[in-house]
């Protein structure tokens, strides 16, 4: 039976893609039928470095029809890429250094499959580069002012830039073209996040608004306007449903998507907030404040979120992230220190020491057990997260590193520097 006649006869169900997990391992089929776009799970057996990996396509494509002999060899190929993020271990070497801006690097993101990472910098322009060969793709240059944030939907076929020119637009990074130009921000666009299924984006700006556009048509859906200082984070749940903003006035907002109306506002910082994040599981909110304190905030119950722990810090954060299982997070200082706290107890767990000068960006791996630090001090380290030893210092900048990130498997790093160059790491 041909592929076509396969998805007429099960009611015409066609997939779209796999989406990968690598920590937990998972993988979801996104199909369409009927002109709807849905998805289910497959139901996937641990793969370590002892899976046969012919078998195990074999087995899952006889389990759901919807993987086509077609699509088998994608699937053979994806459960490869979990297997080496099981069983990757090896040390990080410069693989290419990428050099095209004529200004700092502002930030670096890798699309999901990792086969592209995209720069952007204060010469106005965002690059998309080849990971693999290193070559420039396409430059995207029809800002007219610095780019200061990027944000990649999940496919990575999309990409949101947010300027000091008071615009954000949208692209294909399968093209190179700009799909959107959104005007309407009255000042420079401090933070850009795609919603899980991309079809709404947020922005925030140091007009102390927030909007949202519909990512389809690049129109305007709704202004955010409860916050009376710079919006500087924002962040979705995973439904879509809510959205979540930090601000300078030293408060966070949750707003219901649907209709623009602000749920919550927490309270509570003493200082301006710099990063709002929600974990992966859905449960907890952190919050990064210049009061040298971070917040943990519990959402388990809708009808109100309340603050479970403060942390003092003791020194100005630069960064907050959690791990992929929302288990862990850490916290980046200007003092070129980090430390790493359990989610649900709050108890520290271990401190990274070693950075000369602040850490600008930090992430952890897709299996949640390292930690990896961009720094003015010219040097990316890779850190054991519990233990908080010093795995590797990756040294090749020759100026402040301002970003860093991972692909989605665990072995690649980009980082972007104040040079105007990125190194990729394998």
């Amino acid at each position: 039976m041909s592929d076509n006649n396969r998805a007429k006869f099960l009611g015409y169900k066609k997939l779209k893609r796999f989406v990968v997990e690598y920590e937990p391992q998972g993988i979801c089929l996104e199909y369409e039928q009927d002109k709807n776009e849905k998805t289910k799970e497959l139901e996937l057996p641990e793969i370590n470095n002892e899976t046969d990996l012919e078998k195990t396509t074999d087995d899952l494509s006889k389990c759901d029809k919807l993987i086509t002999p077609s699509r088998k060899v994608d699937l053979r190929l994806i459960l490869a890429r979990i297997q080496v993020a099981k069983t990757n271990e090896s040390k990080y070497a410069v693989f290419k250094e990428v050099k095209g801006h004529n200004d700092k690097v502002t930030c670096v993101a890798m699309t999901k499959n990792g086969d592209k990472m995209v720069s952007s910098s204060a010469d106005k322009t965002c690059k998309i580069w080849d990971v693999k060969t290193g070559d420039e793709l396409y430059t995207l240059d029809e800002h007219d002012e610095a780019v200061c944030c990027i944000a990649l939907n999940k496919h990575g076929d999309k990409l949101a830039t947010g300027s000091l020119d008071k615009t954000c637009k949208v692209w294909s990074t399968e093209t190179g073209k700009c799909l959107h130009t959104l005007k309407g921000h009255k000042d420079t666009i401090t933070c850009v996040a795609f919603n899980h299924s991309s079809s709404v984006l947020a922005t925030g700006s140091h007009d102390n608004t927030c909007k949202l556009w519909n990512v389809q048509t690049g129109q305007e859906i709704h202004t955010l306007k409860d916050h009376t200082g710079p919006v500087v984070s924002v962040t979705f749940d995973l439904t879509g449903n809510h959205l979540i903003t930090g601000s300078h006035d030293e408060s966070l907002a949750v707003y219901e998507v649907k209709t623009g109306n602000r749920l919550h506002s927490l309270t509570g910082h003493q200082g301006a907030v710099c990063k709002v994040l929600l974990s992966v599981d859905g449960k907890y909110i952190v919050s990064a404040a210049m009061d040298n304190t971070c917040k943990l905030w519990d959402l388990s119950s809708t009808e109100s979120i309340e603050c479970i722990a403060t942390m003092e810090i003791g020194s100005e954060i630069t960064d907050v992230t959690f791990d992929p299982k929302g288990q862990h997070f850490a916290v980046a200082l200007q003092d070129g220190s980090a430390k790493v706290y359990k989610t649900e107890t709050q108890e520290s767990v271990s401190e990274l020491k070693g950075h000369e000068a602040e850490i600008t960006q930090m992430v952890f791996n897709p299996q949640g057990d390292k930690l990896l630090t961009a720094s003015k001090d010219k040097t990316v380290r890779l850190w054991n997260a519990q233990t908080g030893e010093a795995v590797q210092v990756l040294e090749g900048h020759a100026d402040e590193v301002t970003s860093c990130t991972f692909n989605y498997i665990g072995d690649c790093i980009v980082s972007g520097s104040q040079d105007g160059s990125c190194i990729i790491w394998q």
